[in-house]
This record gives C-alpha cells, sequence and structure tokens, in this order.
C-alpha cells in the first residue's frame, strides 16, 4: 500500500515539475485570471501568463512612424507631446489555434468610419497623410470570441484616458477634432471582470456635458458639448445666463450649478439638469460659475470648466464646484468650456481660474490686438500683444500666439504654428473656401487670450474650361426651372450641358416637369400622369407660375415643354442633353425615350440620369457607349463594383463631395457635383479634381 502510495505522489511531482516548466517558458505570454486582469506591482503592469491567447498592437505615430508590438495592456502611444496615432496593427498570437479573428477599424480625420474592418495585423488607418486616429472600434470573432472579451481604452487630445470600451463599443471622440495619443489593449476571459471603470469610452454630441448660453444681443447660442466654446471672444458681450444637461450617461447623478450676477452675487439655490441659472433679458451680466456633480457620477467623473473673463481672457481651468471667474472688479464672463470626464481623466496646470479683487493673485497684464493679415507673400498673419503692466518680469519672451485655422467649407482643421510676440508667421492654405483663423495667446502662468477671424480664399478665377458645367433644369437663377426661357439662356451662356426632368403624360408624350403634380408648378392639383397631351398644351391654364424673373415672360413661353422642344433647343446651342429619368416609373418608359434619342440620332451624345440602377444597367446592356450617371441622395451603400463593372458614373450632392465621404476619383469613377451655386465651393471641388458641376447659375469668369 505504502509502496502505491509513493508511486502516486512520484507521478504527482513529475506532472507539477511539467506543469512548471510549461509556465516557465510562456510568461511573456498575457493571461487574465476570475479576478483581475492585471495588478500592480512596485506602481507597474504586471500581466499574468496565459498559454492561450495574446493580443499584440503597434500604431503608426506622428513623427515618430511604426512602433514596435506592445502586448496585453501595455500603452502604445504619448501622453502630453500633441502626437496624433495615425494607423494601427493588432493581431494575436493564438497559441491553441482558436478559430476567429481579431478585428478592428478607426475613424479617421476627415473620412470618418472606415467601410471594411481590418483584421490580424492589416492596417487600418492612413500613413503619410497627416490624417489623426479620433475613434477605434475592436472586437473578437469565432471561438476567440466565445472565450475572451476584448477591452480597449484609448488616450485623447484634450480629454485624456477614456473609460474602457469592450467588443467593438466605440472608445474615442467624433465631432470635436481630437486626436487619439495613446491605446492600450487587453484580453479578459469571457466574462470576467473588466480592467477598469468602463461605460464612458466614447465622446461626441450626444455623450456627456451640453451647455447653452445666453448673450448680450446674440440671445440664446446653439447647444455646445464637451469642451467646445459657448460664447464670444473679442466682441465684448457679456453672458447673462446658462442652462447645463447631462447627455448619454452611464451613471446615476446629477449636474449642479451657481452663477455670480452683477449687482445680486451668488444665486441661493443651485440649479440643475437644463434649469436656467443667471437672469435672461435683465441686462445683468455672469461674473463667475460653480458646477458640481452628484451621486455617482460624483465617484466616477469629475467636471472641468473654465471661462473667458473681460480684461483676463480664458482664466485656468477648476474642477468640481470650484469657483470660475472674477469678484469684485465688474468683469463680465463672455465665454466658457466645460467638459465632463472620467475620473482623474487628466490633469491641468495649476492656472488661477478665479480672481477676487484685493487677493493680490499675480496675474500677467498684457491684451492682443485683433488677427492681422495680408497676402504679400502667401498669407502672413500675426496678432500685436500689448503689454499693459509687467508682474512677471519678461512678459514680452514668455507670452507666445498658437494660430490654427479650420475650413469651415470642407470642415478640414490644422495648425499654422506658434510665434513669440513679435513675431509674424506664413500660412499657405492648399484650398479655397471659407477659413475660421483662431490666435490663442498663452503666458508661463497659462492665462490665456483669444482671438478669431474669418478670411475667404479664393485660389484664381475659374475658367470656362476648368470643368464640363451643366445647367440645373436650365439656367434656373435667371428664369423659372425647366422652361423654354431657362433652357434658351443656358444655351446662350455656353453651359456644356443642359440638364432637364422627363415625365410622361396620359398618352405617352414625353415632357419636361420636375414634379409629376401640378400644384407648385401651375398651381393646379393635377398630375401629368392624368393628362393627356391635348390637355397639357392648353397654356393659359397649365403653364409655369413660379420662378426666377417668371414676369418677364409670357404663357406661351412659360408653356410646358416637350422633349423634342428640349433636344431641339440643345442641338441649337451645341450643348449636351442630360435627362433626369426619376419620374419614369417602368422599363417600357425608359424603351420608349432611348428609341427617340436613336431616332433623332443622338444615343451616343446625351446623358441618363436615374436613380433607378435597374434602369441604368437596361440601358448599357443595350449600349456600351451611352454615358449614365446614377443619381443618389447618400453614398453610405453604393456598390462600386456594380459602377465600374457597367461604367456608371455617379450624380451626388457637392456635400459629400467636400467632406470627402467618399474618394470616387480613386476608385475610377466618374462624378458629378450637384447642385453647386457658390463660385468658392466650386473651386474647392476644381481643386479636389471633381471637374462635372451642376449649377443654377453662371459659375465661371465670364470675361476669359
Amino acid at each position: 500500500m505504502n509502496c502505491k502510495k509513493n508511486k502516486i505522489v512520484s507521478a504527482v511531482l513529475i506532472i507539477f515539475i511539467v506543469l512548471l516548466a510549461f509556465f516557465d517558458d510562456n510568461t511573456v505570454l498575457a493571461r487574465v485570471d476570475d479576478d483581475t486582469s492585471y495588478y500592480e506591482q512596485n506602481n507597474s503592469k504586471v500581466l499574468k501568463s496565459n498559454e492561450s491567447v495574446m493580443v499584440s498592437y503597434a500604431a503608426h505615430i506622428q513623427k515618430i512612424g511604426w512602433t514596435e508590438f506592445k502586448n496585453n495592456g501595455e500603452q502604445v502611444g504619448t501622453e502630453g507631446q500633441g502626437l496624433r496615432l495615425e494607423a494601427l496593427k493588432i493581431k494575436v498570437a493564438n497559441i491553441r489555434n482558436y478559430t476567429g479573428d481579431v478585428i478592428y477599424r478607426s475613424h479617421v480625420q476627415t473620412y470618418g468610419w472606415e467601410k471594411n474592418w481590418k483584421k490580424n495585423g492589416e492596417v487600418s488607418g492612413t500613413e503619410g497623410e497627416a490624417k489623426r486616429l479620433e475613434a477605434v472600434q475592436i472586437n473578437l470573432t469565432g471561438e476567440l470570441g466565445e472565450k475572451y472579451d476584448v477591452y480597449y481604452r484609448v488616450h485623447v487630445e484634450t480629454f485624456g484616458w477614456l473609460n474602457w470600451a469592450k467588443d467593438g463599443e466605440m472608445a474615442g471622440s467624433s465631432g470635436y477634432s481630437k486626436e487619439i495619443e495613446a491605446i492600450e489593449i487587453v484580453l479578459v476571459d469571457k466574462n470576467g471582470n473588466p480592467p477598469g471603470d468602463i461605460g464612458y469610452s466614447y465622446l461626441d454630441s450626444e455623450t456627456g456635458v451640453s451647455y447653452l448660453t445666453h448673450i448680450q444681443t446674440y440671445g440664446w447660442q446653439g447647444e455646445k458639448t464637451n469642451g467646445a466654446q459657448s460664447g464670444t471672444v473679442g466682441l465684448s458681450k457679456r453672458m447673462e445666463s446658462i442652462q447645463i444637461n447631462l447627455k448619454a450617461c452611464p451613471y446615476e447623478g446629477d449636474i449642479e450649478y451657481q452663477s455670480h450676477i452683477q449687482t445680486y452675487g451668488w444665486e441661493k439655490e443651485w440649479k440643475k439638469n437644463g434649469q436656467k441659472s443667471g437672469l435672461e433679458g435683465k441686462s445683468k451680466r455672469l461674473e463667475a460659475i460653480r458646477i458640481r456633480l452628484t451621486g455617482e457620477l460624483a465617484e466616477k467623473c469629475d467636471i472641468y470648466y473654465r471661462v473667458h473673463s473681460q480684461h483676463f481672457g480664458w482664466l485656468g481651468w477648476v474642477k468640481n464646484g470650484e469657483e470660475a471667474g472674477t469678484s469684485g472688479f465688474s468683469y463680465r464672463i463672455e465665454s466658457i468650456q466645460i467638459l465632463l470626464l472620467p475620473k482623474n481623466a487628466r490633469t491641468f496646470a495649476e492656472t488661477t481660474g478665479f480672481v477676487e479683487k484685493g487677493n493680490n493673485v499675480d496675474i500677467p497684464n498684457w491684451s492682443v490686438s485683433e488677427i492681422n493679415m495680408s497676402s504679400e507673400d502667401g498669407y502672413l498673419v500675426n496678432t500685436k500683444v500689448d503689454l499693459l503692466t509687467n508682474p512677471v518680469g519678461t512678459v514680452d519672451s514668455l507670452v507666445e500666439c498658437h494660430y490654427a485655422w479650420e475650413n469651415n467649407t470642407t470642415g478640414e482643421s490644422g495648425i499654422i504654428g506658434n510665434v513669440k510676440l513679435g513675431e509674424s508667421i506664413s500660412w499657405y492654405p492648399q484650398n479655397s473656401g471659407t477659413y475660421l483663423i483662431t490666435m490663442t495667446a498663452k503666458d508661463e502662468s497659462e492665462r490665456e487670450i483669444s482671438k478669431q477671424m474669418n478670411v475667404e480664399i479664393l485660389h484664381g478665377s475659374i475658367n470656362k474650361s476648368d470643368a464640363f458645367f451643366s445647367a440645373h433644369r436650365g439656367l434656373s437663377s435667371q428664369a423659372p426651372d425647366n422652361s423654354i426661357p431657362a433652357f434658351e439662356l443656358a444655351g446662350m451662356k455656353g453651359f456644356d450641358s443642359i440638364e432637364a426632368d422627363v415625365i410622361e403624360t396620359k398618352d405617352g408624350v414625353y415632357v419636361i416637369s420636375h414634379d409629376n403634380n401640378l400644384s407648385d408648378l401651375c398651381g393646379i392639383n393635377e398630375n401629368i400622369s392624368d393628362l393627356t397631351y391635348e390637355e397639357l398644351k392648353n397654356y393659359e391654364k397649365y403653364h409655369i407660375r413660379n420662378g426666377n424673373n417668371v414676369n418677364k415672360y409670357s404663357d406661351y413661353e412659360l408653356r410646358i415643354p416637350t422633349l423634342e422642344e428640349f433636344l431641339d433647343i440643345c442641338c441649337l446651342y451645341q450643348c449636351i442633353p442630360q435627362l433626369d429619368t426619376k419620374e419614369l416609373s417602368s422599363f417600357e418608359s425608359i424603351s420608349n425615350l432611348y428609341q427617340i434619342l436613336c431616332e433623332r440620332g443622338i444615343q451616343d451624345d446625351v446623358i441618363v440620369t436615374s436613380f433607378n440602377n435597374l434602369y441604368l444597367q437596361s440601358l448599357r446592356d443595350i449600349n456600351p457607349n451611352i454615358t449614365l450617371t446614377y443619381g443618389v441622395s447618400s453614398t453610405q451603400s453604393l456598390d462600386f463594383d456594380w459602377l465600374c463593372n457597367y461604367n456608371i458614373g455617379v450624380s451626388v450632392n457637392y456635400t459629400r463631395l467636400l467632406a470627402n465621404d467618399d474618394n470616387f476619383l480613386d476608385k475610377g469613377i466618374n462624378v458629378n457635383a450637384y447642385t453647386v451655386n457658390d463660385k468658392k465651393n466650386a473651386g474647392v471641388l476644381i481643386e479636389n479634381n471633381i471637374t462635372s458641376i451642376t449649377t443654377n447659375c453662371v459659375l465661371w469668369d465670364e470675361t476669359n
């Protein structure tokens, strides 16, 4: 019996030694046990071993390039250096060969969310385009997704470390132009404890904190969220009232706030959750404010805020009920920024956020002029800094001006640079558009003063040859839509093409009208499809009654044109007919229209636009040479392979193209932008190689 026991003990010891050796060889692999994903030892994260799966990740960082791969929970990226993450690679070391992948995608500056998920070490984001990552999603599939949860969190410019996201949730921000600066990723056994606080991992206009301000002269301003400026800067306008509210929030609790009002002092009661604080319409300025959180929200989050005060400019950030503003000076609050962040997400510099008269707070006393700009050599921008007093000795060498730009036309933004007092800086905008230039002057005590200006940038005139110009329903800025005068004016102005809407009468005659119902066009509640052409020829009853310069023309001139009349005008002025067929509702109607084009011998010299892809496909099957365009109101679900295979272009609202929603040109797809009525927008599109433009007016310089 004892011999048998000894054999059992020996066997157990052998197994134990083997297991120890196995784990010793695999200590580099990360593990999450039932209690925690990692633990703190000597103030550093120590990851436990796991023989199964390890997540590894690398990032492409501004100025640095690709980092080495880091593992479970280690930080990739920087903090406080202003360096953006531009791309990611994520993979797993899958020792047991579980089925499934790690998949991920990024929200990229300008482009938005990537349409296709990347996996297993593929690059998500961009390289060499200077585009920041703003948010990420990461998930697991197959057996990996059944056995593990993937947690991840990001460090975002201004916001700091947000909470952990899990299994495909969004982490980061959108709508604030904030870059991701660092990321951590960790695997946890399925349904195990998370590595930290969760639920507040993503900031957009529907999360965090929102606020409205009532400003002298202007009244209530639009809603701002999560650190955006509400109010004015440099306009000497007082803030008179404020409302603060919580957006979607994972924690219970309220946001409370209290204002210091001219004449009245501090309000006696705290307001909360959207109630008005201040005296709207009483011409009383707000001079200071306190904001605090309650309940679980106060345990899990910090509320930060700062104000732009008359004379002092931007004061420092304060938090969690501290006072922001001034007392005893009769200085108005002009603007405010408010941030709701996870607890200890970030720290702000130790600066003065509240100034009380007589407390001897040493605040440098200087001011700034408006932004000055000239275009003698590129665009030179500078701001004069006036030193009123010099309490810190060498303010002139310590004040630094930071310049940034935002193209309100395209939504793009960027940095011009930093200069010291008395210096200027050159700026060379690449695109035309309306630009907002923001200058923020800051001294060593973190006191800030901001100035802004708008500037129109136009890179030269637009020549007729710069693009293919189509007259939208004729020259409709000078004559009623889809009228004979509008078509003739477009021809006389030299448009390359004239666009018109085709519709069919009850007896199969094609006429030109945007709407089937004649209520808006003729003031008669009848449908063209219910009338014969003979009935419609009664132009005294059925004529165009609305549109630009409608009173200049007779009822006969404003009759509803036939397709033949439209084609005759295009032929006379050598303009390509562009037929919008959205009101044609059958393959037979499309086929009959095509026969008319064939009878005139122009089937290869027209443009046919339809919102029905099957109509276009049938026309391409008939004629390989006809120009076809797919009209779309949204670009989110386009089948690019189908467009390329059938050689069909896209006609899309120009705002989508300005926002760079889809890079059609890179896919070899012909693009038409509609309806562009502003030379500035047309210039931006042309600069971005969009050279087919539909418009209601003449966009080119007619002197050329």
